[in-house]
C-alpha cells in the first residue's frame, strides 16, 4: 500500500501545482532534478519555471566544474546552443514589425551573395524557408565547426553544395541556414546579429548576464561542459569549440534567472513588464507549424506521448499527452538546454545542464510538463535511459557491421605516395594528403588525422579528440591515376592532374 499511497499523494500535489498552488513546488521540482541528475550523472544544472507571467521557481543544482567543485548558481551561464534559434526568429519578427523585412522576402533581397546550388530553389528560397529547415540542404556542420571561415564565407560555401532532398519537400535540420538568418538580421538592422539581440532582446528583458561572444563567456561565471562515454561510464571535460561562426544558430549563453524573463516574454506574446517589444501577430508566426517532422522509429521512441510533430520558425510544435507543447532543445560543447512552453497553461520552463546527454533533459522536460499540466507521473528516467542505451548500442553495432564488411588481405591500388596531393571541393576547399613516416595523413582546415587502410582504396579517418569517424575513398582514373577522394560524403578532385606533376 505504501507505494500506492505515495503515488496518490504525488498525483494530488501535481494537480495542485497545475492549478497554480505553489505548495510543495520546491520539493517536487527538486525531487525531479536531483533524481535525474543522479540517474544520468549530470555535474550541474539549473531550472526556471514560469506560470501566469511570474517566475514561480528558479534553482540551481550540483557543480559547474568537477575540478573545483564550485556550485552552480541561478546566475551561472550555460550554453543555450540551438535554443538560440528562437532569439533569431524573434529578431526577424521585430524587424518585420519595423517594416525592414518580411518572412516571405527572398533571402537574396538582404544577402546578395546567398545562393543555393539548385536553380529552382535558388530563385524561390525565402527567409521563411531558411528558418523552417525546408531548403533541401542537409547539415554540413563541418563547415562552421572545423574551419576558421567567417559567417559570410560559410554561407557562400553552401552555394556549391548539392541539395540532398527536393526544395520544400522535407524537414532537414540545418544550422547554417540560421547563420544565414542572423546575417539577414544584420543587413536589415544595420548592426550585427549579436548587437541586435543584445539591444532589442537582452537589454529590454533585463537579461543582464546573457552574452553571445566567447570572450564574454570566458570572462563571466560559467559552467564547464562534459562528455559522457557510455562504454566506460566516465565523464570527461568537453573540449570547447569556438561559437563565433555558429552565431544566430547557437551562440547565446545564459542563466536560469535570465531565461525566466525570456519565458515570460514568450508566453505573454511579446509583452514584458507592460511593454510590447514585438507584435503578437509576428511572434505567433514564429510558433506556427511550417514543416512536418516525420515520426520515424527513433522519433517515436523519443516522443512516446506525441502524435504530430512539426517545426515552426525556431521552435518545435507538438502535442504532448493532450497538451500543446512549443519547445526547442540545444546541444553544444558538452552542454544541453531545453526551453519548453505550454501556451494553453500560460506556463513554461527552461532546463540547463553541463553534460552532453540529451535524453536526460527530455526526461526532465516530460516530468515538469506533467507537473504543470496535472498529468499522472511516470518514471521518465528509466524509460529514457533505456532509449539512450538503445541508441548507443545501435551506433556501436553499425560500426561493428561496417568493420565486418572489411575485405581482409586487400591492398591499395597504388603505392602510398601516389595518393599524396591536394584535392579540392568548391564548398569545402582543399584537403591535403601527405605521406608521413610511411603512412598517409589527411589535413583539412583544423583537422590533421592519420589515415588507416581499411580495404582496397578505402581508408579510415578516426579522431576521438576531434569526434571524427569518417571514411576516405580514393578514386582512380581510367589510366589508373589517383584523381579524386570522398570525405564527409563530399567529392574532392585532385587539383593537379597526376600527369602534370
Amino acid at each position: 500500500m505504501r507505494p500506492l499511497l505515495a503515488c496518490l499523494t504525488l498525483a494530488l500535489s501535481l494537480s495542485a501545482f497545475a492549478q497554480n498552488n505553489t505548495v510543495d513546488t520546491k520539493k517536487m521540482v527538486d525531487r525531479v532534478m536531483t533524481a535525474t541528475m543522479k540517474a544520468w550523472q549530470i555535474p550541474g544544472a539549473a531550472v526556471a519555471i514560469v506560470k501566469n507571467d511570474r517566475v514561480v521557481y528558479v534553482a540551481s543544482y550540483g557543480v559547474k566544474d568537477l575540478a573545483t567543485n564550485e556550485p552552480v548558481t541561478v546566475d551561472t551561464l550555460f550554453q543555450l546552443a540551438s535554443t538560440s534559434k528562437a532569439f533569431t526568429t524573434t529578431a526577424l519578427a521585430m524587424l518585420a514589425d519595423d517594416g525592414k523585412l518580411s518572412f516571405d522576402d527572398p533571402v537574396r533581397k538582404h544577402l546578395e551573395y546567398f545562393r543555393l546550388a539548385d536553380p529552382c530553389a535558388d530563385q524561390q528560397v525565402t527567409i521563411r524557408d531558411i528558418v523552417s529547415h525546408r531548403t533541401g540542404l542537409s547539415r554540413h556542420d563541418e563547415l562552421w565547426d572545423y574551419t576558421p571561415l567567417t559567417r559570410e564565407q560559410v554561407i557562400r560555401s553552401m552555394g556549391s553544395v548539392a541539395l540532398s532532398k527536393p526544395f520544400r519537400s522535407a524537414y532537414q535540420y540545418q544550422n547554417i541556414m540560421f547563420i544565414t538568418a542572423g546575417e539577414v538580421v544584420a543587413h536589415a538592422s544595420g548592426m550585427s546579429w549579436d548587437d541586435f539581440v543584445r539591444a532589442r532582446i537582452f537589454k529590454p528583458l533585463s537579461m543582464t548576464r546573457t552574452v553571445t561572444s566567447d570572450a564574454d563567456w570566458n570572462a563571466a561565471d560559467h559552467a564547464t561542459g562534459y562528455h559522457y562515454d557510455w562504454k566506460t561510464n566516465r565523464i570527461t571535460p568537453q573540449r570547447p569549440g569556438d561559437t563565433t561562426t555558429i552565431g544566430a544558430g547557437g551562440a547565446v549563453k545564459s542563466s536560469a534567472r535570465d531565461m525566466g524573463n525570456w519565458l515570460r516574454f514568450q508566453l505573454a506574446n511579446g509583452v514584458f513588464d507592460g511593454a510590447q517589444l514585438v507584435s503578437e501577430e509576428m511572434l505567433v508566426e514564429t510558433k506556427t507549424p511550417h514543416t512536418t517532422i516525420r515520426m520515424e522509429n527513433l522519433t517515436r521512441d523519443t516522443h512516446p506521448e506525441t502524435n504530430v510533430l512539426s517545426y515552426a520558425l525556431g521552435w518545435n510544435v507538438q502535442d504532448y499527452r493532450g497538451e500543446l507543447l512549443v519547445s526547442h532543445s540545444g546541444a553544444l560543447n558538452g552542454f544541453r538546454a531545453h526551453v519548453d512552453l505550454l501556451p494553453k497553461r500560460n506556463a513554461g520552463f527552461v532546463v540547463l545542464s553541463n553534460l552532453g546527454r540529451g535524453m536526460a533533459l527530455v526526461s526532465i522536460r516530460n516530468a515538469l510538463a506533467d507537473m504543470l499540466s496535472g498529468k499522472p507521473p511516470r518514471d521518465w528516467n528509466a524509460y529514457y535511459l533505456m532509449i539512450d542505451r538503445k541508441a548507443d548500442e545501435k551506433e556501436a553495432r553499425e560500426k561493428e557491421e561496417r568493420k565486418a564488411k572489411r575485405k581482409p588481405g586487400t591492398h591499395p591500388s597504388r603505392a602510398l605516395d601516389a595518393y599524396a596531393g591536394t584535392y579540392s571541393n568548391p564548398a569545402y576547399g582543399d584537403v591535403k594528403i601527405t605521406l608521413v613516416n610511411g603512412a598517409l595523413v589527411l589535413q583539412w582546415n583544423r583537422l590533421t588525422i592519420p589515415l588507416t587502410h581499411f580495404h582496397y582504396d578505402v581508408f579510415s579517418a578516426e579522431s576521438d579528440f576531434d569526434e571524427v569517424d569518417e571514411e576516405v575513398l580514393f578514386s582512380l582514373s581510367r589510366d589508373g591515376d589517383v584523381e579524386a577522394l570522398t570525405f564527409f560524403g563530399e567529392p574532392f578532385r585532385r587539383s593537379v592532374p597526376p600527369a602534370s606533376r
